[in-house]
């Protein structure tokens, strides 16, 4: 029990009075969403939001993005983003040969299908949107190295859990405008040994 007729105990009370106060706080930004929250497709090409969003963010499964002191009306972030396990490897490996194939056909593919690597640790989450209303879809990327080249694979995860290359990639070399973002997620994944 505290004595609070002593300094020290005075001291303690207010102390656990104001991280009382502090979890309060906190607890309550949470709630601070508006009652409605508007959201516009990826394809939409009008400014303003287009359909009622509120159940995926009241449900806990998305969190708003802040854009600049409000909330961003094409994208969110997942709260619990889904890992890809082993049951999605075949796919990245199909995706990075097509994903090659089709973008840049110069590299030689043959040594994806002989060594058909893991590469359910080389994928990153980035941020959610929606693809039409209701309708919401996690974008990751595919840390890919072929030799000496570096590729950066984009991935759409459907709500029902089907997993579709997005048909867009970049080699990751000094014209690529997040070469340095890229390179650090690559020397990550390299130390961790998921090469």
């Amino acid at each position: 029990m505290i004595k609070v007729s002593n300094p020290k105990g005075i001291l303690i009370a207010a102390l656990i009075a104001l991280g009382l106060v502090g979890i309060y706080q906190y607890a309550g930004q949470g709630s601070k969403l508006p009652d409605t929250l508007m959201m516009s497709t990826r394809i939409s090409e009008e400014s303003e939001p287009s359909y009622d969003a509120t159940k995926w963010f009241r449900s806990g499964m998305y969190e708003p993005e802040d854009a600049f002191g409000h909330f961003n009306t094409h994208r969110m972030k997942r709260s619990k983003p889904i890992v890809l396990t082993a049951k999605y490897n075949e796919f990245l490996v199909q995706a990075a040969i097509d994903s090659l194939k089709s973008n840049h056909p110069g590299v030689d593919t043959q040594v994806l299908l002989m060594t058909w690597p893991v590469l359910t640790r080389r994928v990153r989450y980035m941020y959610s949107l929606f693809i039409s209303p209701d309708k919401p879809a996690d974008l990751y990327e595919l840390y890919l190295q072929v030799s000496d080249r570096r590729f950066v694979i984009n991935l759409q995860l459907d709500d029902e859990g089907v997993l579709k290359f997005d048909g867009d990639d970049v080699e990751v070399g000094y014209d690529d405008p997040l070469f340095d973002e890229h390179t650090k997620v690559f020397e990550e994944m390299d130390d961790a040994g998921t090469r």
